[in-house]
């Protein structure tokens, strides 16, 4: 997967009001009127689109909402180039009145998220709102994202444990240039780390890197790592589409500077 992100790292991210979250602290305690949306939006949502148009895997996000009596506690999951945000299953506070659905969260840089979800309506697996999001700082507006139409689907896949282990893969694509049949392999651990590895006179050798992490929460699955020396931060996103009998595939949604899209798909084996 690796490979492909070096053919496409120029891609433009557009931000939306999901797209602000950061890792954050919240208390356990979430207390909200135990009415029918409470109950409705309890379960794990994957991002599907934007006003109308397919979200990209790189601005694909994870809600899970889970109640425990009256406390609806809230949770995120997203890997975000633009703005640097990197957060696996990270609290928000969660607040409903009526149609409503308030997120807050305190960042690590001392600035407040308040994510406003209106309008929210839930109809079997399907979850849609306008949202819009605004930053502070000591009281301060820093700043504003939407209102913005956003549609999430929910999810019972759990490729968690699935993902840990050896693979090696091969990618097809929509577009031949993304294509590759070149030998290659990634190693995903139990404790969230990762490593590649390139056929080098029919060895397989590690690739330095400083670091490389991976997190996968329902289908979304995200890794980033940075080359020794190198000093970029690279990242891929993909969504787990299936697994059965030691193989895996997920695929990639990309868009073009001229707005067209493409789609790269990786072929997974696991390496007994």
């Amino acid at each position: 997967m690796k490979k492909i992100l070096n053919w496409v790292l120029a891609a433009t991210l557009v931000i939306s009001g999901t797209m602000v979250f950061t890792a954050c602290t919240s208390s356990d305690d979430n207390p909200v009127v135990d009415n029918g949306l409470a109950e409705k939006i309890v379960g794990k949502w994957i991002h599907t689109d934007t006003d109308g148009e397919a979200v990209t895997t790189d601005m694909k996000s994870v809600y899970t909402f889970t109640k425990d009596g009256s406390a609806l506690k809230g949770f995120y999951s997203m890997s975000m180039t633009g703005s640097g945000v990197w957060a696996f299953n990270q609290k928000t506070d969660v607040a409903i009145s009526g149609d409503n659905v308030t997120l807050t969260s305190q960042l690590a840089d001392g600035v407040t998220s308040v994510v406003e979800l209106t309008n929210v309506t839930v109809s079997g697996d399907d979850l849609r709102f306008t949202a819009k999001t605004t930053l502070s700082k000591d009281g301060q507006v820093t700043a504003t994202y939407g209102p913005r139409q956003e549609h999430f689907t929910k999810t019972e896949a759990d490729y968690t444990k699935t993902v840990i282990g050896l693979w090696d893969i091969y990618f097809t694509s929509d577009d031949p240039e993304h294509e590759s049949l070149e030998p290659y392999r990634e190693e995903y651990r139990a404790d969230g780390t990762c490593s590649f590895y390139d056929l080098i006179d029919g060895l397989w050798v590690e690739e330095e890197t400083d670091y490389s992490e991976y997190f996968a929460d329902g289908p979304l699955f995200c890794f980033r790592w940075q080359k020794t020396d190198a000093g970029i931060d690279r990242r891929e996103n993909w969504e787990i589409i299936s697994y059965e009998n030691g193989k895996m595939v997920s695929r990639a949604l990309h868009r073009r500077a001229d707005g067209t899209t493409y789609t790269v798909t990786a072929h997974l084996t696991k390496v007994e």
